[in-house]
């Protein structure tokens, strides 16, 4: 157990991040304006965190939405959110824009991104949160989680790289800051779950 990392998210809060976690929102803030570096490629601001890592999920969300019967959707930590209003396609289909194909009432959230950065006070059937937990600091995942876990009635759901990424912060460092392995996580929401009975995750 670390005790450390446990030590240090119970004295951080929404109201009191880490000074990690305000210099990795700096960072992003940086990367969405001027884009970034990758392993292969420079990515330009236009595509900088675009909301693509979104796509492969575009059916698996459609069939939870339907099934459950949501009728609102909270997008934690959407990026510039593109493909919620222009279509796209993959190499098996073409798929309007989200907005229209998941056909519920959209609220997006991105604390580096100007036009999404106000988190809605408003509760959601569904939250979902892809690609966006293993870029915060350790000891700042308890408050973040609660923070979209709060504001959700039926689903969570999220997806976590538990691996390096591909692109580098500005001062040089691996984008993918908290890399932990599937137990670290799974205690994560096993805790979360016990504290919103009720919520699948």
């Amino acid at each position: 157990i670390d005790f450390k990392s446990d030590y240090h998210s119970m004295i951080y809060s929404k109201k009191n991040p880490s000074k990690k976690y305000l210099q990795n929102i700096s960072y992003y803030k940086e990367m969405h304006k001027n884009g970034f570096q990758r392993l292969d490629k420079f990515v330009c601001n236009e595509e900088a965190y675009d909301g693509i890592s979104t796509r492969p999920f575009v059916n698996i969300i459609k069939k939870i939405i339907d099934v459950n019967e949501c009728k609102s959707l909270l997008d934690y930590g959407c990026g510039k959110a593109k493909y919620y209003y222009k279509g796209f396609k993959t190499n098996k289909s073409n798929y309007p824009c989200l907005k229209d194909y998941w056909n519920v009432e959209i609220n997006l959230f991105d604390p580096c991104y100007s036009k999404y950065n106000k988190l809605t006070n408003n509760k959601v059937d569904m939250t979902i949160c892809i690609d966006v937990l293993e870029h915060i600091p350790n000891f700042d995942i308890h408050w973040v989680l609660r923070d979209f876990f709060s504001l959700t009635k039926k689903i969570v759901l999220v997806s976590v790289a538990c691996y390096e990424a591909s692109a580098t912060l500005p001062n040089g460092q691996n984008a993918h800051i908290n890399i932990q392995t599937y137990e670290w996580w799974e205690n994560q929401f096993i805790k979360c779950a016990k504290e919103f009975q009720g919520i699948k995750i």
